[in-house]
Parts: C-alpha cells; structure tokens; sequence
C-alpha cells in the first residue's frame, strides 16, 4: 500500500519567480522488511544501468532514487526520487497490473521507468510526449519477478501526470485529464485511477472548512462537521478519498500567504518550506495510518488459533502492510526529505548541493545513504538544554 498527493503554498519568506512552492509527498508500505537506499544517479549515467531489454539512453539529468540495494546490482528499480530541476516519479503498488509481454520498437522495461523518467526530461509535458514513442514492457502475473506497478510524475510548476498498464494497456492520466484532476498528485492502489476518479465524486460534500474552533465554537455545528462522512479505514479507495480532501485546505488560503504561517511567540515566524514539509510528513502518515504491528495478517486456518487441533500447534497472526519510509519532495527548491519507521528524525538531501557530474558509474559504484533501515541516530537527547 502506498499514498501519494501535492501541495501546494505560497512561498514565504518570497522568492522571485517562485510564488508558489509545491511539495509532494508519499509512503511506502509492504509487507515483511524492505532495505532501502537512496541513490545519487549522476547525469551522463548510461541507462539501462543493468543490461535488460530496454532501449539504451543517456541520461541529461542527475537525480536521487530509492531503491533496494539487495537487487540493485541485478534489477536497478528506483520506485521514488526527484531530478536536480525539479521532477519526481514515484511508483506505487496497483494489484492486477498487466503489462506488454513484448515490443515491436523502442522497448522499457517496467523497472526502467522511474529512471527513464527522471534522467532525462524537466517537465510533465515532455514525459506525456515522449511515452507515445515508447513501449513499455514486462513480466506475466504470477512470475517471479513481476511487481504490479504504477507511476506518478510530477514537475516544478505542480504538474502530474498518472501512468497505468491493464490488460496488456499503457493508460496514460495527463495534466489535462478530466479538467486537471492529477493536478492534487493523489495516487493510491487499485482500482485504477479512473476508477478512483469516478468514486471521489461521491464525496463532493466534504469540506475541510468550519465554524469554529475547540476553543470558539460553543454551538452550533462541532469543529469538523464538514469532514462528517469521511471513511476512515486503511483502504485504497478510502485513503484516495483522504487525501483528496485534506489537501484542499491549503489552496483555499489567501494567495499572498497572509495569515496562515504558524507564529510562536517566542520563536517568530516559521517559514513556507518548513511548515508545508513538517505538514506532509505528517499528513501522509495520518491518512496512511498503518503504523508497524496495526495492520495484521491472519495465518492459515485462523480459526486454529481460537481452537487448537490436538495435533496441530496453533497459528497467530503475523505483522502484515506497515509504513516503512515517508518522503516529502520540495519541487520548488529541489530538495529531498525523508523520514522511516523508526526514525522520525527528518533527513534533508539539497539536490543543488550535491555533484551530478563524473560520466557513467556501474550499478555497484553508485554513491547511496542507507534509508532503511535506519542508521543515524532516531532521538536528540534534550536532557541537558534546560534553561
């Protein structure tokens, strides 16, 4: 299970040319323990970086992946990351996907398309075009190396586009599809997107807007009324729901940012860029909510467990879908954040600090910062700062 949405804010402290800021952010959820390692793929890296069936390309853009280090060396995926201008891809997990087996021409592997996406292009508009000159391919159902996959990419300006493959389909979701939908970002798992689409209409009456306060409103309608209705499960659907509305909030506040900044009193303003990272860490997890050991999966024959078979040990149930990583993606400012499970503590990557340049590296030569499981400290000890 996965989550992805958009946000976006105006940009304060301001900065020219920049009066919106759009942060991106996701989660990742699987089953069992998930080595992840963030890479710094450079730009002239030669793809693919493992020889497979793709089409070879060079890259024009360095950018920063997630990937696991135990099957980079033999099938490099990177399932999220962002590029040093800006553009981000993300894959998500979508239960009966079915790719093209073969291609007559230009052949993409499936786990080449977060790579081929991020290396190569600065805009939305330049992926939705270049992937009619593609066909991407991969494994059957059911074979060992299939992964049901679908992908988000979405640039600096906050534009997305959802890419989907069924029955043997590339389905292609634009910026333009159903008058700017992808524009929230929002991507979950299956159904498909369209499906997703159709069914968020059917809550068209929620608001994150209300008349009070815990603190203002003695009567009327509680805080939250308009929120009233929201499903509140762990669902696909109802976490596609979710984060469609919350995102929301947001784009209702003035343009200019007037009065929405938090201001502590001893501390001053904060600013867009650490209010609106801090809020999608948190809102991502909040509409995900599958903290480790809350999401279970039932063994064989459950009922043993309640009444064991004299001959038979009983069966308890095991830890099934948990979060694993969250990321937040500052498009604006080509940053990347990143917190895990058990590690909260946010780790920042400035992606025009780092150096994309020295030519091709092979799988096993790229430079990479151990994500999960964690390996930096999870606390700061707060115990002498007394005052």
């Amino acid at each position: 299970m996965c989550t992805n949405f958009l946000l976006a804010v105006p940009t304060i402290p301001a900065v020219q040319g920049n009066p919106t800021q759009f942060i991106s952010t996701r989660c990742m959820e699987l089953t069992g323990g998930l080595p992840t390692n963030l890479y710094l793929v450079p730009a002239q890296q030669t793809f693919p970086i493992v020889a497979n069936q793709s089409k070879g390309w060079i890259g024009s853009y360095g950018f920063v992946g997630l990937g696991d280090p135990q099957s980079m060396a033999k099938t490099p995926c990177f399932v999220d990351g962002i590029n040093e201008v800006g553009l981000s891809c993300a894959a998500l997990w979508l239960p009966g996907t079915a790719y093209p087996s073969s291609a007559s021409s230009n052949p993409l592997e499936f786990c080449d398309i977060g790579a081929w996406v991020m290396s190569q292009f600065a805009t939305v508009p330049d992926v939705v075009a270049a992937l009619a000159g593609i066909n991407v391919i991969g494994p059957a159902v059911g074979t060992g190396s299939y992964l049901p996959l679908h992908f988000i990419a979405t640039d600096a300006t906050g534009a997305s586009v959802v890419i989907e493959f069924v029955e043997g389909v590339m389905n292609v979701y634009p910026p333009e599809y159903a008058d700017g939908a992808t524009s929230d970002g929002v991507l979950t798992n299956a159904p498909t997107y369209d499906w997703q689409r159709t069914n968020l209409s059917s809550y068209v009456h929620l608001s994150v807007e209300g008349a009070g306060t815990s603190t203002s409103n003695d009567s009327g309608p509680p805080v939250g009324s308009g929120l009233l209705g929201l499903p509140g499960d762990i669902m696909s659907a109802s976490r596609f729901v979710k984060a469609a509305t919350f995102r929301q909030g947001f784009g209702l506040l003035p343009d200019d940012g007037a009065g929405w900044l938090p201001t502590p009193a001893t501390a001053g303003a904060t600013d867009s860029t650490q209010t609106i990272v801090n809020v999608a860490l948190q809102m991502v997890q909040m509409i995900q909510a599958t903290p480790y050991g809350t999401a279970l999966l039932s063994p064989p024959h459950a009922s043993l467990s309640q009444s064991p078979h004299p001959h038979l040990k009983p069966r308890v149930p095991s830890v099934g879908d948990w979060t694993m990583w969250q990321v937040a993606r500052d498009h604006t400012n080509f940053v990347y954040y990143y917190s895990t499970a058990f590690n909260s503590i946010v780790q920042k990557v400035d992606l025009t600090s780092l150096d994309f340049g020295g030519g091709s590296v092979a799988a096993t030569a790229l430079k990479s910062i151990q994500v999960m499981p964690a390996s930096s400290t999870w606390y700061n000890d707060a115990s002498s700062s007394f005052a």
